[in-house]
């Protein structure tokens, strides 16, 4: 692969791109020029990214989840040979190895509420939601964005909010304690877990990170390292 060119090619669950050896600012522009060119083919989607050697933190991780973001693409993993990389990626929450392909659908392990969410499970919705929007999901939910005054979330599984909440949230756990809601900001919004509202303390409402889950006697509500939602 030549110095400038970068690699497309299907996986299991997305796509995945290989960027030639070169600064993390050479491969992020490379890499949102790509996206440019071929919106049509990315935007939707999600992409696994492989940045071999390079070193890339946690801040420059976090500016090019939100850069791709702002393209309609959600980032979901990230592949490299550098520890200072992986241990950025592992800061976020992003998977360091590709899915099993060979796992079936119906594997499933129990892990703790406040265990690391396998985002390669999650569908991913790399946008805010619109003014007004009703957006509904079953499934686990990845918002990469904010859903703003007037506008309606309705999520049956766990959700990861990288955003602000503004409108209105509302989680269906089905009884289940490994669901649960991850919250980078909440600013006047309501959250309804598993219909019952819950009262945020205005002293988590000024940090963030929230992680909201089912415990032994009733809703738990945590928070989390600034930033970091995982």
């Amino acid at each position: 692969m030549n110095k400038l060119e970068l690699l497309v090619r299907g996986t299991h669950g997305g796509v995945l791109i290989t960027l030639p050896a070169a600064p993390w600012y050479q491969q992020r522009d490379l890499l949102v020029g790509r996206i440019q060119t071929q919106e049509r083919f990315f935007k939707g989607g999600r992409i696994a990214l492989d940045v071999g050697s390079t070193d890339w933190s946690e801040e420059q991780l976090l500016r090019l989840m939100k850069d791709l973001a702002d393209e309609g693409v959600c980032l979901w993993t990230i592949l490299s040979s550098s520890e200072k990389t992986r241990q950025a990626a592992a800061y976020h929450g992003f998977p360091t190895t590709l899915p099993d392909p060979n796992r079936k659908p119906n594997e499933s392990h129990q892990v703790p509420a406040d265990t690391i969410h396998d985002l390669e499970s999650m569908v991913c919705l790399p946008r805010s939601l619109a003014p007004g929007e009703n957006f509904q999901n079953y499934g686990d939910l990845l918002v990469i964005g904010d859903v703003p005054l007037d506008a309606k979330l309705e999520v049956t599984g766990s959700l990861v909010l990288w955003g602000t909440l503004f409108g209105s949230v509302s989680v269906k756990t089905d009884s289940d304690p490994t669901k649960n809601v991850r919250l980078l900001r909440i600013e006047n919004g309501h959250l309804f877990f598993d219909a019952e509202e819950v009262e945020i303390p205005a002293k988590l409402r000024k940090q963030n990170g929230i992680l909201v889950s089912r415990g032994e006697n009733g809703i738990d509500i945590q928070s989390l390292i600034p930033r970091r939602l995982f």
